[in-house]
């Protein structure tokens, strides 16, 4: 469970300060499918780097699985990061020189409980494609691979930063789709930071941010398979 308590967050340049998060509070559930919308500059994605880590909080605690990461020093976050997280971002990240099975494997050889390759790769639908490198794949497939690939240690939390961003509404639902399947599968808590509203109804919880703030928190009752969305 990730639990958020009065977390605030000041960006300070000279004499100007900018308040990125004010006040945040939230408890997010294990193995829930967590998206969190706003537009540019609400703070949503200060939201993801600081509750994984990336980024410090001015004031507030943030505990995950009962470890206060507010409180840990860089060493001890880096390790936490690396036991218990994954993250997608926009760009897909992956190693042009190494094929879809090696680019994996750097996500596997990061942890002591990796899920086996082969595994996720049938789960991604990328068996055939294992031996190919990224430039012979599209976006979708290499966004695929870079899900993989952060699935790959086996995280209990997957942080995704407008994973969907760069693809059209064909290809990012089937990276959504897999998505979906991971999180019933694996019970892997996700939380996706997007401006797409389409995306709120394949989600457990929704988390509404502008101007720094939380000003709805959306708990879905029907939710919808990826298949029934529209991003118009």
């Amino acid at each position: 469970m990730i639990k958020i308590k009065n977390v605030r967050k000041i960006y300070q340049t000279g004499v100007v300060e900018t308040h990125a998060l004010r006040d945040v509070s939230l408890e997010i559930k294990d193995g829930e499918f967590v998206v969190v919308l706003g537009p540019s500059g609400s703070g949503k994605s200060t939201f993801l780097n600081v509750v994984s880590g990336l980024d410090s909080v001015t004031s507030g605690h943030i505990i995950v699985d009962d470890e206060v990461i507010t409180d840990m020093s860089d060493k001890e976050l880096t390790n936490f990061r690396r036991r218990k997280l994954g993250f997608i971002f926009q760009s897909y990240n992956l190693l042009s020189n190494l094929t879809v099975y090696e680019n994996i494997e750097v996500g596997k050889n990061l942890s002591h409980n990796p899920i086996e390759i082969d595994e996720l790769l049938e789960k991604i639908g990328m068996t055939i494609e294992k031996d190919k490198y990224p430039y012979q794949l599209s976006g979708g497939q290499q966004q695929r691979v870079s899900i993989a690939r952060a699935l790959a240690k086996n995280p209990s939390i997957l942080f995704c930063d407008e994973p969907t961003g760069a693809l059209d509404e064909t290809t990012g639902k089937q990276v959504l789709e897999v998505l979906q399947r991971l999180n019933k599968e694996l019970n892997t808590t996700i939380v996706i930071v997007t401006h797409n509203i389409a995306i709120k109804d394949i989600a457990d919880k929704v988390i509404h941010m502008k101007s720094g703030e939380i000003y709805e928190i959306e708990d879905n009752q029907q939710k919808k398979l990826v298949e029934e969305i529209s991003w118009s």
